[in-house]
């Protein structure tokens, strides 16, 4: 068993203000040693964790855990380099990541899944994870991952990583429409409405998707292009264009 007490014989090593120094084949050169803690409440699957990463010269499994609590307790306890996470641990993941970077910063955090789970996977990122992964992932690129979040780089699933693209380029979509919303005068609603327009929708419709009266999208319609100093819809269409509120 690898804990924070016994090193693998087959390979000396020193301890320099804290970090576990291993050395490197017949060069002789010292190198960081990653101290890693694994928190799953499935036994087996910490079993299966650590037998993979035992053979890995450069990782040291500290300690192991079974719930969120855990995670957080041996964070305080043992401050690993990177911690090795179940998405769904009995207590809360999420708000174990959040309090484990507000306390600990210079921890790193994989969250590990059995299957894609796009709002937990954006809620795991958001709490400050730097790497997410599936379970089944091999062991290179397992390795990897502690390696990047350890250099400064997120790893990320890819369908994860477009996901998060897609949430960055709606957040500048609504930075850009607050923006116009506030340099234009348009009301929020008046611009919602100027949006359906650029996509093609009549008036009927686009009151339909608001539920409201026909008229008063008419009148939306008379106030923007008041305020925009537009002559006609298509000439509204063209500031929405510009904007690149739409795609």
């Amino acid at each position: 068993m690898m804990n924070g007490q016994t090193v693998n014989g087959a390979k000396r090593a020193a301890s320099v203000n804290g970090s576990v120094l291993t050395e490197n084949g017949s060069r002789g050169l010292l190198t960081k040693r990653i101290r890693l803690v694994l928190v799953d409440d499935l036994s087996l699957v910490r079993q299966g964790i650590e037998a993979l990463l035992s053979a890995v010269k450069d990782l040291e499994l500290v300690g192991q855990g079974a719930t969120a609590d855990d995670a957080v307790g041996l964070s305080r306890g043992l401050s690993p380099d990177v911690i090795l996470m179940d998405q769904d641990l009995p207590g809360n993941s999420f708000l174990a990541i959040r309090t484990i970077r507000e306390i600990l910063p210079q921890i790193e955090i994989i969250i590990m899944t059995r299957r894609l789970d796009d709002a937990k996977a954006l809620q795991a990122v958001e709490a400050g994870a730097t790497g997410y992964v599936l379970k089944d992932i091999p062991l290179d690129n397992l390795t990897a991952a502690i390696r990047s979040v350890c250099n400064g780089r997120a790893f990320f699933h890819p369908e994860i990583t477009r996901k998060l693209v897609g949430r960055l380029a709606e957040l500048s979509r609504d930075q850009r429409r607050q923006t116009h919303v506030e340099s234009n005068g348009l009301t929020t609603r008046e611009l919602d409405v100027l949006i359906e327009m650029a996509k093609g929708q009549t008036d009927r419709e686009i009151a339909v998707k608001f539920v409201v009266a026909e008229g008063t999208i008419k009148t939306h319609i008379h106030h923007i292009l008041r305020k925009l100093g537009a002559r006609n819809r298509t000439e509204a269409v063209v500031y929405v264009m510009r904007w690149g509120l739409i795609e």
